[in-house]
């Protein structure tokens, strides 16, 4: 089989990251058409490696195939939401319970320290934000499971790429992320697999309400928005 050229498969991956950062940032929003051409006159590379990222995120979900409009940024729906969320749950309970029997005291502490660092920056929404994607990637790494942390890091990217709607924004869901991972953590360092999957579980069981509650308020205010557009 021909290998792609070394040039093609780093500006790929160059392609890959610069798209991925855009729906982060939310300059690429759900329903977006992207295309090679689009990619590569934007990044000034050709349209190979242009394809080679769009191709990518399409297989991590990122991008789905709309029947009129092309390769467009997916949306997270109703169904989508609760899929993702029901693998994050499996997932990070299992991770939970490996971290509490296989963590170093080392990881132990780093999780302690991160759990009371947070309690600081509950105030801060994009603070939080990007603490809580440290304290997560930590309690995977703590696991120490190659293909858990490979699943959840694909997990997390796709939540990641819909960051504009982040349950974060809400100050009485920052201060629950707080206690949750607190409980977490204790239980980790406590050694008790169990209790660590529990915890963990309900986290993510909070974390599904909340960003259920979120959409269901952005997809209410769309409507309304709408409705008064009309009636202008």
């Amino acid at each position: 089989m021909k290998k792609a050229p070394a040039t093609n498969v780093l500006l790929g991956q160059v392609a890959y990251e610069a798209i991925r950062e855009a729906m982060e940032k939310g300059s690429l929003k759900p329903g977006d058409r992207v295309s090679e051409y689009m990619i590569a006159q934007w990044l000034k590379i050709s349209r190979t490696p242009a394809r080679e990222g769009l191709r990518r995120l399409e297989s991590e979900g990122l991008l789905a195939r709309h029947s009129r409009r092309g390769l467009v940024v997916a949306s997270l729906d109703h169904d989508a939401l609760q899929e993702l969320y029901a693998a994050r749950e499996v997932l990070e309970r299992e991770a939970a319970g490996l971290a509490a029997k296989r963590a170093t005291d080392s990881e132990i502490e780093t999780l302690k320290h991160l759990v009371d660092a947070e309690a600081t920056i509950a105030e801060d929404p994009k603070r939080m934000y990007e603490h809580n994607l440290v304290f997560h990637q930590v309690m995977y790494r703590a696991a120490h499971n190659r293909y858990i942390l490979k699943f959840l890091n694909t997990i997390s990217d796709a939540i990641s790429a819909h960051r504009s709607v982040s349950t974060l924004v809400q100050q009485t869901r920052r201060q629950a992320v707080v206690k949750e991972h607190r409980a977490i953590v204790t239980a980790i360092a406590k050694r008790s697999e169990e209790a660590a999957r529990n915890a963990s579980g309900n986290h993510i069981k909070s974390a599904l309400k909340a960003r259920t509650r979120l959409q269901h308020e952005a997809m209410i205010a769309e409507v309304q928005q709408r409705s008064r557009r009309n009636s202008r």
